[in-house]
């Protein structure tokens, strides 16, 4: 067969593949790397991937804070994250989330822990970026 025959065929199959799958699979907003600065004037990213057999509901979330302060890390260094985020509506995300000091064994931070620090990330679509409980506003990594 010639490779321009082979070429087509290769062609017509992916246009198939795009006009079968489902319309429905919208990129959520908050999917991406994202980074802000919070109180104590450090760099905080986040890298928020969706969860592919949730239907969209459930995002992956890793962190990493570059300078913590005293008050939560002895050294005042590094700290990273981990979480869970499910989807409360188009521009809403509930997040359960621990944060440790780095290296580790200084430390480990749950919330929203005793309940006192529940997270919710908030999309605004007019400025294209999340604020947390906290009031960081993340914008997105480019």
């Amino acid at each position: 067969m010639k490779r321009s025959t082979l070429l087509a065929i290769a062609l017509g199959a992916i246009f198939l593949l795009v006009a079968v799958l489902p319309a429905g699979a919208s990129r959520s907003p908050f999917r991406g790397t994202w980074r802000g600065t919070d109180s104590d004037l450090s760099t905080i990213t986040l890298k928020i991937v969706e969860e592919s057999r949730s239907g969209g509901q459930v995002f992956d979330i890793r962190g990493r804070d570059d300078k913590t302060g005293t008050i939560w890390c002895s050294s005042g260094g590094n700290a990273e994250m981990s979480a869970v985020g499910v989807l409360l509506d188009d521009s809403s995300l509930a997040v359960s989330l621990i944060w440790w000091c780095l290296p580790p064994g200084e430390g480990l931070y749950p919330f929203p822990g005793d309940g006192l620090y529940p997270d919710v990330y908030t999309y605004d679509s007019s400025t294209d970026t999340i604020t947390d409980a906290f009031l960081v506003v993340y914008h997105r990594a480019r």
